[in-house]
């Protein structure tokens, strides 16, 4: 698993309130519990505090998994993402 997406997961499994292990590189941000626009609004937030980059909301907004938040933020640091964990 990437730093991004191991870090990444976790935050995604406070904001969603479920375990951080039922969230994986595919998992849908729809169906994940209760998510709805305030926790996608908080998701957000703490991605900017955790790791310093300003996503654009619109494009973040039409992200569907997980992994594809990962790719973005890895996109904005300069990193890669790496191989994926199912």
């Amino acid at each position: 698993m990437s730093d991004v997406m191991s870090t990444l997961q976790p935050l995604v499994a406070r904001v969603a309130q479920i375990p951080a292990d039922g969230i994986a590189p595919d998992s849908r941000f729809d169906g994940l519990g209760s998510w709805g626009s305030l926790a996608a609004m908080r998701l957000l937030a703490a991605v900017e505090q955790t790791y310093g980059v300003q996503l654009d909301l619109r494009s973040y907004m039409r992200l569907d998994t997980v992994g594809e938040l990962a790719e973005e933020i890895a996109g904005r640091l300069g990193a890669t993402v790496g191989a994926r964990a199912s």
